[in-house]
């Protein structure tokens, strides 16, 4: 409707779907998701969530990792010699904007997260020119205005690898998979086209990540997280100026 007249037109709408994610057939988790790079998805989940280490799953094949599409969602399977490290309790589907909301306390969050131990140096200003190199690759958001993004940049401010998703979590997830293939994420930086919440620090954590930049604000859980933890956020990041946080 505009100015009183009815017209009619297409809008595109980001997809979301059940995605299954199994390894030798036990179902770790069930996600709402975007179904592109579903198989980075899975990969980075199970790094992401500490199932498994980031070196167990390196150097693996990618076509190993196998996709069925059904009328209810789409299930993703990858076969492995290597155990868990705990057995996996997917009783439910993740929701896009799940986190920590059933946990009170900073103790409780941070249980179990590792510390980081790698320091990078780099010029501040790649940040915003690589949230520039972002967002100029999102076509989905583009598109539909529905899909959130994340990428891996090298200190020298250039984007390694980089995933779309209508949950933010899922979009981190994908671009942490995508590192299986061209090393572990230690020496570089997780862009985010949002916000930063406890949730993206204990993936980074898990992962090794050691800086976070996002355009959007940091929670309060999430800063206080990054410092006991050495990891250290950047929000805000615009051309001249940005907030750090650890």
């Amino acid at each position: 409707m505009h100015d009183g007249n009815l017209t009619v037109a297409v809008d595109n709408l980001a997809i979301e779907t059940v995605v299954n994610l199994h390894y030798n057939q036990d179902k770790i988790a069930s996600l709402l998701a975007s179904p592109n790079d579903s198989k980075y998805l899975l990969l980075g989940h199970l790094i992401s969530e500490g199932y498994v280490q980031f070196e167990q799953l390196s150097g693996i094949n990618i076509e190993s990792v196998v996709i069925e599409n059904t009328t209810k969602g789409t299930d993703v399977y990858l076969t492995g010699d290597f155990s868990l490290a705990f057995e996996s309790k997917a009783t439910k589907i993740t929701t896009t904007s799940c986190g920590a909301c059933n946990n009170d306390g900073l103790q409780e969050l941070s249980d179990n997260l590792p510390i980081n131990d790698y320091r990078i140096e780099f010029d501040d200003s790649i940040l915003h020119i690589g949230m520039e190199s972002m967002k100029s690759l999102q076509k989905g958001f583009r598109l539909t205005g529905g899909m959130h993004s994340a990428c891996l940049l090298s200190i020298d401010g250039s984007i390694l690898s980089f995933a779309e998703d209508i949950g933010r979590h899922n979009a981190v997830d994908k671009v942490i998979g995508k590192s299986v293939a061209i090393g572990a994420p230690n020496q570089q930086i997780l862009l985010l086209s949002g916000r930063c919440g406890w949730d993206i620090v204990a993936k980074a954590s898990r992962a090794g990540v050691p800086v976070i930049a996002s355009i959007g604000a940091c929670s309060s859980l999430a800063a206080d997280c990054a410092r006991s933890l050495g990891i250290k956020i950047y929000s805000f990041v615009k051309p001249s100026s940005h907030i750090i946080i650890g």
